[in-house]
């Protein structure tokens, strides 16, 4: 078995015994950062999947209801309308959440990348 792998031959660390790691800190801040990114984002778009979907079944439910082409003419560009709104509306709102989350606070990623190690140079400073 691969001694990287397994986690049985090494004892864990405490957290009195890790060293400073700023890079490190500031990789997990991030990776965070874009989880949350990818949430946000998946969440609105399973909301305009749904909206949509929603407005798809009472498209054919109108259908129905059509006694001629003339009517389902009608109905059908109704719906067009519609769904080509809803999906600039969709990007309007994809576009915000970016903007959101572009606005985010950084100051965590700041502070890592600035704590002082134990030889007293910031972690910026190693080369």
């Amino acid at each position: 078995m691969n001694k990287h792998v397994s986690g049985a031959e090494r004892g864990v660390a405490s957290p009195a015994q890790e060293a400073p790691a700023p890079e490190f800190d500031a990789m997990t801040w991030g990776a965070e950062e874009a989880l949350k990114a990818m949430v946000a984002y998946q969440v609105e778009s399973l909301r305009f999947i749904a909206r949509r979907t929603y407005c798809n079944l009472e498209f054919m439910r109108h259908l129905r209801h059509c006694s001629n082409w003339e009517e389902i003419a009608q109905v059908q560009q109704s719906w067009f309308k519609d769904c080509a709104a809803d999906c600039g509306e969709e990007l309007s709102r994809l576009a915000s959440t970016g903007f959101q989350l572009a606005q985010s606070d950084f100051a965590p990623l700041q502070r890592l990348m600035y704590i002082q190690t134990r030889g007293g140079k910031g972690g910026g400073d190693r080369g």
